[in-house]
């Protein structure tokens, strides 16, 4: 048995006997998705405290310590009523108790037992708590102006950011500096992350939200995967009295404002100040119906809840970019688009007995978009009748990354208190996320054409392109599945220490990929008649006895095509003891252990990290022991995994190849005739379709991808009516997986080691960026592979670096009957050579495969403020209710603009003939064109033009509900008040690909924010 293998199987022993240990003692668990209670009474004989859901008549019968303590974990969330009995009469009560979802509630029953202390927010502060959340409950989602979607909801925490507009924006945010595809997704405790990119995650009627959590750092050992932060859903759920409600609302376009038309910057081109894209005539309108209804299927006993909401979005939009200064005409330029999103949820839940609940949860969520494209004059500024073909996609998109979710969820859970001191939490889940595109006039068996003009002789005419898609499809019948299970148990050993294990896998199927529409391309090209088309290319007799081959004319057969069924098995264990040292001190000391093993389609291993220890520590204390102040700190370390989308390319078999031909003519569906070829059937790349061997695809025993985090603060309580506190944090990124794809190093290599590699080809392999790494590689073909272990130096990257450093500070007025407000400020840095698993600076999506590390020139002045920092942060929200019927609300953000950078040629580019220099920045080997934190032949270091324009966005709402109709509500949302659309990314890069001319798009914007908008709802709710 390995060494790895002996400390896995060592540390899963002991977690599996710790559980057992636990639950053979009588010990329990605290589920993710529920609070805790807790509180005093007087010691008496007989004395008991009964908790009592006041929604579904759930009741607990505690029996408190010898010191009058009792404590209730793994508490479902709702409002309680707590009542202390001697002998089984009531002797004291208190009936206004809140539980949140991941917090702890303090419920006092007096120094006595004839009188009650009823502790509110507003009174006291929370202190089981130690890491940087925010609870935001329905009746707050319902008053505060906010867009409909869990994005939006996140995005009133502090340390948290739209993400790039490239990858959904709002709809994929940003925690504490981290790229967008590092936070993790919980509804009802499963996870509900996107599988196939971690960017983004699975929606649910937005009235079904009973209370979201929003974690941006120093959570505890039971959640991971995640280096970003946490977003924790409860859903509702029926009871004891049944309701109903209905509600419409709609954002019409003639209440919205223009959208900003978008220029090019003057860059020295034809196309200098010209337009761009049309976007004053953008139409949208927005409209969502939804209800529900829920009630006890049995008084006391079962619960039903149901909502539905059906969304449905018309867009008309300029789709295209104008690309002549006189005005381009395109017929596919224009777009109507219409995107349809069904959702439901339905949640069972039973009360088997006071000791045992089970629920079940269901949530289906599909993203239908339908795309016709016609053209548009930019001369006229005119739409013209010429169809220019569409595409239908199902929880699929071109673009944003993140914008196009969707999955069928199932959830069982299982929550049983065997005892007072012992909770049992148990979940199974699965959720499946179909994908399909359907092209309009798509024809399986014509082979599509690209026939710039210029490119094909005069005499053969116009050449007729009838397929009626481009590009590469996706693969028929994608999908993506995971299938989970969690265990957690909580055991109260003591007055003073209280465990928690618990045990997690799951196990993510996707099938993916992408191929040629029609099985290939041909592209006519034309060269100089003097010269070889390519380097690939050999001349023979066809070429000098066909006219065509003597002015230069020739076309390419292209051919593209990925496909791979990646599974990723993760798998967690933690262990934890919340210990009380004094009546005002708590400790929390807890230790996870994940595991990541990523396979290809073959079933094999390419990164297997089963053992990677995250130890978490956290403290609170109660400075002056009334819960008034509290002062927290914790240290962490989290690990976030590869999604399965690194395997469809990296690891799966993927062809990009082609051949050159010349030919004598062109028939009627546009394929070249008479062809020769001039050439192998190559590729740039290596990529001829054949199987990777996993050995080869990542280097070995890789570190996983984790950072460290520290953060301190404190919380006051001034006053009934203020609550302050402030919060410092630092993060910092230790290691981090990405793709290479520089062969000068293995050449190196082989050249010290006299291995002949002339034959070898590289094509690309993951591994630990500014570490050694063993590298497994076949370079002399025996079919053996040669170990190659690469010091840093030898690969020539620097260490990862990014760190983030902030401030929070915040101010609330609790609710108080009248209003309530929140202030959050947040200064903050993040810094580095490397954002994520993203690369925002170019809009690259690839998650853990971006161009970052293809080549160490890329990291050449690389060093710098990354694209997700935003230096100042103002938040403000809240409400006040005017008089029974009115009330009004208000959102209020201002950020500091986004860095900017120039990324552009390396200064003196050579051939690939060059000597290997570890971080040489005159290198240009890759051929990438701008990739190179280089402008206009001079160094560019990262973030040094400045930040681009600051976001400011007021919100504001009107809430009429008029006395005479009962359960009617009326409400005005207006976003962005001012009308102040900022610009949230520009194209950075400042040359084409294989040019050395400023390009056209070279700093132009690529999106504004949303322009003001209006929405109007009506909804009803009676309850029977």
């Amino acid at each position: 048995m390995g060494r790895k293998t002996f400390k896995r199987t060592v540390f899963a022993h002991a977690v599996l006997l710790a559980i057992a240990a636990t639950v053979s003692t009588g010990a329990m668990a605290q589920s993710n998705a529920t609070g805790s209670l807790s509180g005093t009474v007087d010691m008496t004989p007989g004395v008991t405290v009964v908790l009592t859901n006041k929604d579904t008549g759930a009741r607990r019968v505690l029996t408190p310590d010898a010191n009058g303590r009792f404590s209730a974990p793994s508490m479902a969330t709702g409002n309680y009523k707590a009542e202390a009995l001697v002998n089984g009469k009531v002797v004291n009560s208190n009936d206004n108790i809140e539980v949140r979802v991941g917090l702890g509630t303090d419920v006092s029953l007096g120094t006595s037992l004839k009188t009650v202390t009823v502790v509110g927010s507003a009174k006291k502060i929370e202190m089981a708590s130690m890491g940087s959340t925010t609870v935001f409950t329905a009746n707050d989602l319902a008053k505060v102006p906010v867009a409909a979607n869990v994005g939006a909801v996140i995005q009133l925490a502090p340390n948290t950011t739209r993400g790039d507009s490239r990858f959904g924006g709002g709809n994929a945010p940003s925690f504490g500096g981290s790229s967008s595809s590092e936070n993790a997704y919980y509804i009802n405790g499963f996870p509900v992350t996107t599988l196939l990119t971690q960017v983004g995650f699975s929606q649910l009627p937005f009235n079904s939200i009973s209370q979201a959590q929003v974690l941006t750092g120093g959570y505890g050992a039971e959640f991971g995967r995640s280096t970003g932060g946490v977003v924790n859903i409860v859903t509702k759920s029926g009871t004891n009295d049944w309701m109903a409600g209905a509600s419409y609302s709609i954002s019409p376009n003639n209440l919205r404002a223009s959208q900003k038309n978008i220029y090019y910057e003057r860059n020295g081109t034809p196309l200098d100040g010209k337009l761009r894209f049309y976007n004053e005539a953008n139409e949208q309108t927005d409209q969502t119906v939804s209800g529900y209804i829920g009630g006890p299927l049995i008084q006391d006993k079962l619960f039903m809840f149901f909502s539905g909401e059906y969304a449905r979005s018309t867009f008309s939009n300029n789709r295209l970019a104008n690309t002549a200064a006189a005005g381009s005409l395109s017929t596919a330029s224009w777009q109507d688009r219409v995107v349809q999103t069904p959702r439901y949820l339905l949640k069972l839940d039973w009360n088997v007995t006071d000791a045992n609940h089970l629920e079940y949860t269901r949530i289906s969520d599909k993203v239908q978009d339908n795309r016709t494209y016609s053209g548009f004059n930019f001369g006229t500024l005119q739409r013209t009748n010429a169809p220019g073909g569409g595409a239908d996609y199902l929880n699929w998109g071109p673009t944003p990354v993140a914008s196009q979710q969707g999955a069928e969820v199932d959830i069982l859970k299982y929550t049983g208190y065997l005892t007072d001191d012992l909770t049992l939490t148990a979940v199974l889940g699965r959720t499946r996320t179909p994908h399909e595109q359907t092209p309009a006039g798509y024809n399986p068996t014509i082979a599509q054409v690209s026939a710039p003009s210029g490119n094909t002789p005069p005499s053969l005419g116009v050449v007729p392109i009838l397929q009626g898609t481009t590009g590469n499809l996706l693969t028929p019948g994608a999908f993506d599945t995971n299938k989970g299970a969690r265990l957690d148990v909580e055991w109260k050993a003591n007055s003073n220490h209280t465990l928690r294990v618990g045990i997690e896998k799951n196990t993510i199927d996707s099938l993916a990929g992408a191929s040629t529409a029609g099985g290939n391309l041909w592209v006519y090209l034309k060269t100089d008649p003097l010269t070889q088309p390519d380097i690939h290319t050999q001349p023979t007799s066809s070429v000098v006895g066909n006219p065509l081959a003597q002015q230069g004319y020739y076309v390419q057969r292209v051919v593209s095509a990925t496909k791979s069924t990646p599974t990723v098995d993760q798998t967690a264990q933690y262990i934890e003891d919340r210990w009380q040292i004094t009546p005002t001190v708590l400790l929390s000391l807890g230790l996870r252990n994940e595991g990541f093993n990523n396979k290809n389609g073959d079933g094999k291993s390419y990164i297997d990290l089963p053992t990677q220890i995250a130890p978490r520590f956290g403290a609170t204390w109660d400075a002056k022991g009334d819960q008034s102040l509290k002062v927290f700190g914790n240290l962490g370390r989290y690990h976030v995994p590869l999604p399965t989308n690194v395997a469809v390319r990296g690891a799966g078999s993927s062809l990009n190849a082609q051949t050159d031909y010349v030919y004598t003519g062109i028939d009627a569906n546009g394929m070249p005739t008479g062809l020769t070829a001039i050439s192998p059937f190559y590729s740039a790349n290596n990529e001829l379709g054949q199987a990777k061997d996993p050995r080869e695809v990542a280097a070995q025993d890789m570190k996983g991808n984790f950072q460290d985090e520290l953060a301190f603060g404190f919380e006051q309580a001034v006053s009934k009516n203020l609550n302050i506190g402030a919060k410092f944090t630092y993060r910092t990124l230790r290691t981090a997986i990405d793709d290479h794809c520089d062969d000068r190093p293995f050449f190196a290599w082989a050249a010290r080691n006299g291995v002949d590699a002339s034959n070898w080809g590289y094509n690309c392999a993951l591994f630990n960026p500014g570490e050694d790494n063993t590298f497994n590689l076949d370079l002399n073909g025996d079919g053996k592979l040669e170990s190659i272990h690469l010091t840093a130096a030898d690969l020539g990257f620097p260490p990862v670096d990014r760190k983030y450093i902030a401030l929070d500070l915040f101010a609330e007025h609790p609710f108080d009957g009248k209003w309530y407000g929140k202030a959050t400020y947040t200064f903050s840095r993040n810094e580095g050579n490397f954002e994520g698993q993203l690369l925002s600076d170019i809009g690259q999506a690839d998650v853990s495969t971006s161009q970052a590390f293809d080549f160490p020139e890329f990291s050449v002045n690389a060093q710098g403020p990354l694209p997700n920092q935003r230096k100042h942060q103002v938040k403000l929200f809240g409400y006040y209710q005017l008089t029974p019927e009115w009330g009004f609300g208000g959102n209020f953000l201002w950020a500091s603009g986004r860095p900017r950078n120039c990324i552009g040629n390396a200064p003196a580019p050579v051939g690939s003939d060059a000597p290997f220099v570890p971080g040489d920045p005159v290198t240009n080997y890759s051929g990438y064109g701008s990739a190179y934190f280089f402008c206009q032949g001079q160094p560019s270091p990262r973030g040094s033009l400045g930040e681009l324009d600051a976001d400011m966005k007021l919100d504001l709402n009107f809430i009429y509900k008029p006395g005479f109709a009962k359960g009617l509500s009326l409400k005005m949302d207006i976003f962005n008040v001012f009308n102040n659309q900022s610009v949230e990314a520009i194209e950075e890069r400042m040359y084409a690909r294989g040019s050395s001319t400023v390009q056209s798009t070279y700093s132009q914007v690529q999106s504004y924010t949303a322009p003001r908008s209006v929405k109007l709802t009506a909804s009803y709710d009676y309850k029977f």
